[in-house]
């Protein structure tokens, strides 16, 4: 430790220092970079000069030109008709349940009522009395609340031997015995070698 106290303290006034994240510098350094870039910028300009950088839709054809101009307008179109189905994609889903509706609709007023003062919060509330919502799809289709109530009912008794027969999933876990007792108790007879 010492010696590498006394080593920073050496090469702590180096503009450069010898050794950076493990690399020695005087690696990296090239004398002749100067002149190596001179005659980079050199050949540069001849080449710019002889054409190898000019564009290649000069040297085109009638017909290229006819294809790309094509695959453009194609792209255009399929810009226009992707952005029209962003336009749309919110308006093509099915309508809430009552149950949701009115579970959001909650929300929102418990959050409102607690913003507003009293009487701001009962405009509110008339407000929302006014919409109209229509029937879920579990109910549509009764008569009354009665046939509701007897449909219900059913549907959950329906739904108990599914339970009942309901397989353990991946979900549940279950760590097995490594030695089981049964197998890996007791002495071994003559004979009984065939198990374990």
């Amino acid at each position: 430790k010492q010696w590498y106290q006394r080593r920073v303290a050496i090469t702590a006034g180096d503009d450069i220092p010898e050794v950076w994240e493990g690399h020695n510098i005087a690696d990296f350094v090239d004398p002749d970079i100067v002149t190596k870039l001179d005659e980079l910028e050199k050949e540069e300009a001849m080449l710019e000069e002889a054409g190898v950088y000019e564009s290649e839709d000069e040297n085109l054809t009638e017909e290229q030109k006819d294809i790309r101009e094509k695959a453009g307008l194609i792209r255009k179109e399929k810009a226009i008709i992707r952005h029209k189905h962003r336009l749309n994609k919110h308006s093509n889903r099915t309508p809430m349940s009552e149950r949701v509706v009115r579970k959001k609709q909650g929300i929102k007023r418990a959050r409102s009522i607690s913003r507003m003062s009293q009487d701001e919060s009962m405009e509110v509330d008339t407000k929302f009395q006014t919409k109209k919502v229509k029937p879920g799809r579990d109910v549509s289709g009764l008569r009354d609340a009665k046939m509701v109530k007897e449909v219900r009912k059913k549907m959950k008794k329906s739904q108990i031997k599914m339970n009942q027969f309901g397989k353990a999933g991946e979900a549940d876990r279950h760590i097995a015995a490594k030695l089981p007792k049964h197998l890996f108790s007791g002495k071994r007879g003559a004979g009984k070698t065939d198990r374990r």
